[in-house]
């Protein structure tokens, strides 16, 4: 069995680290030994440390690895990265996000560790553009990239836009879905009703932060008061744009109609509810949430970006609009509330397609062969 080393940026309450939870725990359970290597949240995130104990996920605390650019903090932070790889005599580091990604792969080749995998969870926004940090971030991503084994896209769209930036080669690369626990998510389960009501209601979990989108959604309800004057919306999650959505929620007369309910340990409350998930991303790598939704049966609305095609058929499981559009949007929300068979169809096709794709075993299987793959055949002296 592998020694394997999990190392992320922060354990905050969002997609990615319950990945790394769920991906952990899965590989725990087939007998190898995985610890949790993360640094610091930033406010207003909340915190999936406690959750990682009570799973019995062996983890490690880095308080110099953070988000933010910092020269002194991210010199002690590969220190303290090597530190830890030096001493684990791992077989396998596997890195994710875009800090942890540079620093902790940097580390792992500097100790010698046998294997070195990375997981890019959507397009690496801070890389993408012209300015100088872009060009320097780039370079950092690129070096990184030819020091790593195999390199995990979480959809076909993200693998091409990442090639497409000149980070990684084709060979270097294996799309792996993103995977849920089906029982968990098991729409024949009973659970609580969430604090909050409405007829429709709609729901959108995701951390406030600019990439979700929710400002679009927030203009694109705008006009749906007056054909339906119960609507609601509850927004499950938090972070830094939580003032300025409320603001823009007041603004615009919104204040009695969106509810914001903040981190939620468990979604399944809320997503039985919802009569609508609605994702208005501008950005996306494999949304975990949209898969419990689907799973769930419930009918989903999301923007045309990143792998959200490669999960939604539209018309089908679910129903697509173009990104950064809130009348498009708008439209699309008014007319599955104006057809409940539409909706009820749309969401029994995404139950069965997300039973049949989206489990948490076939992901921990295919990154567990990938990892006994390059432990076979590609060991560095």
């Amino acid at each position: 069995m592998a020694r394997i080393l999990q190392i992320l940026t922060r354990l905050a309450v969002r997609g990615v680290p319950r990945h790394v939870l769920d991906l952990s725990a899965g590989l725990l359970a087939r007998g190898h030994q995985v610890e949790i290597v993360a640094g610091r949240s930033e406010t207003g995130e909340g915190s999936l440390w406690e959750e990682a104990r009570r799973r019995q996920i062996p983890t490690t605390y880095i308080p110099a690895l953070q988000r933010a650019l910092s020269p002194t903090a991210d010199a002690a932070a590969f220190a303290g990265l090597y530190r830890k790889i030096a001493r684990s005599h791992c077989d396998i580091v596997h890195t994710h996000i875009s800090k942890a990604g540079v620093l902790g792969r940097l580390a792992a080749c500097l100790a010698g560790v046998p294997a070195v995998v990375h997981t890019y969870h959507g397009l690496v926004e801070e890389v993408e553009g012209h300015s100088l940090r872009s060009r320097l971030l780039r370079a950092a991503e690129g070096l990184a990239a030819r020091r790593t084994d195999a390199l995990i896209a979480v959809s076909a769209e993200t693998a091409a836009g990442l090639q497409a930036l000149g980070l990684g080669i084709p060979s270097q690369y294996r799309v792996i879905r993103n995977g849920i626990d089906l029982k968990y998510f098991d729409p024949d389960l009973a659970g609580p009703s969430p604090p909050v009501s409405g007829s429709p209601l709609l729901g959108a979990i995701a951390s406030l932060t600019p990439e979700k989108g929710l400002d679009l959604l927030l203009q694109a309800i705008t006009g749906l008061g007056a054909r339906y004057p119960q609507l609601r919306l509850c927004l499950v999650g938090d972070g830094p744009l939580r003032a300025e959505l409320g603001a823009q929620a007041q603004a615009l007369g919104l204040e009695s109609r969106v509810h914001f309910a903040g981190n939620a340990e468990d979604v399944r409350p809320y997503l039985r509810a919802f009569d609508l998930l609605v994702m208005p991303s501008r950005r996306e790598g494999m949304p975990q949430v949209l898969m419990e939704a689907m799973a769930l049966g419930r009918p989903v609305v999301a923007a045309r970006v990143g792998g959200i095609p490669e999960l939604v058929r539209h018309g089908h499981s679910g129903w697509l609009v173009p990104p950064e559009n809130p009348a498009a949007l708008e439209q699309a929300i008014e007319t599955l509330l104006a057809d409940p068979s539409l909706r009820t169809t749309l969401g029994r096709e995404g139950c069965t397609r997300a039973q049949r794709e989206f489990g948490l075993e076939l992901m921990v299987t295919q990154v567990e062969g990938l990892y006994l793959e390059l432990l076979a055949g590609r060991k560095r002296p």
